[in-house]
């Protein structure tokens, strides 16, 4: 898959921000250059919130473009599983470990480099993909998340209709045969997808 993401040598700008989901804080440290840093946006707490009213509790889970790790540190911490969080901001990276940390949850934090050469499959395969890098890049999270889930396992993305919610539904259906909008809230399209038996 192609890479997304340049690193380079900007100077840190870190912070802390804190996140109630369900009554409960949440602390993450955010850095400059990497999504959404002074707040959990509104999109991912869609996802999260989506997510855990749909999904039974999964073994393990994978976040494909996990940022500073706020999706998978309440997802995991929610369910009680451990995820696998991939990126290849070096420094949304860094920050994510810290993360997992401060927010009692256990995790592994892998750069796209090494997850590409592994063969590992999940139950569960979330993103909050990085649109502004285009729509090829997408497509292939797309194409990713089917090739890792197991048999049953169930895909979910956020799209907004302007970032082209209906070509990635389309791509959804042709990949795994089926794709419902799990929920619309404020314009953000939760997109899902069950990896069927293969017969």
């Amino acid at each position: 898959m192609s890479h997304y993401y340049t690193n380079d040598d900007t100077p840190h700008a870190y912070q802390r921000i804190t996140h109630n989901f369900r009554g409960k804080n949440y602390v993450f440290k955010t850095d400059r250059g990497v999504f959404s840093k002074d707040a959990v946006d509104y999109g991912s707490n869609v996802l999260i919130e989506t997510v855990l009213d749909t999904v039974d509790e999964p073994s393990d889970f994978i976040d494909m473009g996990s940022g500073y790790g706020a999706i998978s540190v309440i997802l995991a911490d929610q369910f009680k599983t451990k995820p696998l969080m991939v990126d290849v901001n070096r420094d949304a990276m860094d920050v994510s470990l810290e993360n997992l940390d401060m927010n009692q949850v256990t995790g592994t934090v892998m750069e796209r480099e090494a997850y590409d050469s592994m063969d590992m499959k999940a139950d569960l395969y979330i993103t909050n993909p990085p649109f502004r890098v285009g729509k090829k890049i997408v497509m292939e999270i797309l194409s990713d998340g089917f090739n890792r889930l197991n048999e049953d396992g169930s895909f979910y993305m956020v799209v907004q209709k302007k970032q082209g919610m209906p070509s990635y539904k389309k791509e959804l259906e042709r990949l795994f045969g089926n794709v419902e909008i799990a929920r619309k809230d404020k314009g953000y399209y939760i997109l899902k997808a069950v990896k069927e038996n293969e017969i």
